[in-house]
């Protein structure tokens, strides 16, 4: 079970430490479908970026030795929408705002995780989004996105997690 992580006495680097090292934990609790290539280990899981974030920086050192999925990580950052296709997990930062809405319509159906720490992206579609709730790290997840995207998320993360958009039972 994932454990929220005080920011209390952090410095603001320290947040995106800890940000950069959720992203292998979350990748624990989700299943990427078989056209991802997952089980190939000769394939890096790809890690990409999209607009200006200091987490960019962290990701890079943490993963340049550490793997997700028993598999290489590359960090990349992402200028050009069409980039996304083959990405695993892709990072949105808030300076993609005004694109956010072009950037979900082409993630929608592609298994990418999309990850952000802006207000209100869980809302527009993001599948996970950090947040700080009274001095700790928190996550929320878009249960609908999730559900309508390719990939799948254990109970869990789900569990763990604020829920936005909850599916409505019939």
């Amino acid at each position: 079970m994932l454990m929220f992580a005080s920011v209390h006495g952090f410095t603001q680097a320290n947040v995106y430490v800890l940000k950069a090292v959720y992203l292998e934990k979350f990748t624990r609790f989700v299943s990427w479908p078989e056209e991802s290539r997952m089980n190939n280990p000769e394939l890096p899981f790809v890690i990409a970026v999209i607009g200006r974030t200091p987490l960019t920086e962290n990701l890079d050192q943490i993963y340049s030795n550490q793997k997700i999925n028993n598999k290489k990580v590359e960090v990349k950052r992402i200028y050009n929408l069409y980039e996304i296709e083959n990405v695993h997990i892709l990072v949105i930062a808030e300076t993609e705002r005004k694109n956010l809405q072009n950037i979900l319509a082409l993630t929608k159906k592609l298994p990418v995780l999309t990850i952000s720490e802006a207000p209100n992206f869980a809302e527009k579609g993001v599948l996970i989004n950090f947040y700080e709730d009274r001095n700790k790290l928190r996550f929320e997840i878009n249960e609908t996105a999730v559900l309508q995207s390719p990939l799948q998320m254990s109970f869990y993360l789900l569990n763990s997690a604020k829920i936005v958009n909850p599916v409505k039972e019939n």
